[in-house]
C-alpha cells in the first residue's frame, strides 16, 4: 500500500511520497508519532471490500475451513490468538492477506505477527 511505501521511504531516505512524485494517501486519524495506528486507520475500505469479494471464492477447501473458522471467531467477538501452520506452498500468505483485508474493510485494526524458531 502507499502508506507502507511512504513509511519505508521516510525511514530509509528521509523523503516523503510527494518528494518522489507519488500521491499521499488520505489519513483518517492524524496522530503524531503513531505511524502504525495512522497506517492501520487509513486503508480504503471500499477497495478492501472489493478485494475480499473477489478472493473469497478462490479459496481452496482447506483455506476456506480456516478462513470461516477465524472469521466466525472475529464476528462473535471471541477473538483470541490463532496459529496458522501449514507446509510451504499451501496458501498461508494468501489466506492471511485475505483475513487482514476482511478486518480492515470494516474499519477495524488488524495486526499480523509471526513467530520463528
Amino acid at each position: 500500500s502507499l502508506t507502507a511505501i511512504g513509511d519505508l521511504l521516510q525511514a530509509m531516505c528521509g523523503r516523503s511520497l510527494a518528494q518522489v512524485g507519488l500521491p499521499e494517501p488520505a489519513v483518517v486519524h492524524d496522530l503524531p508519532g503513531n505511524a502504525l495506528l495512522n497506517r492501520e486507520t487509513s486503508y480504503d475500505e471500499e477497495i478492501l471490500s472489493t478485494v475480499v469479494a473477489e478472493r473469497e471464492p478462490t479459496l481452496t477447501d482447506d483455506q476456506r475451513v480456516a478462513y470461516e473458522g477465524i472469521s466466525n471467531r472475529m464476528a462473535s467477538g471471541e477473538g483470541g490468538i490463532v496459529f496458522l501452520d501449514a507446509p510451504g506452498g499451501t496458501g498461508k500468505t494468501y489466506l492471511l492477506n485475505l483475513l487482514l483485508a476482511k478486518v480492515r474493510s470494516s474499519g477495524q485494526i488488524a495486526l499480523a505477527v509471526a513467530s520463528s524458531g
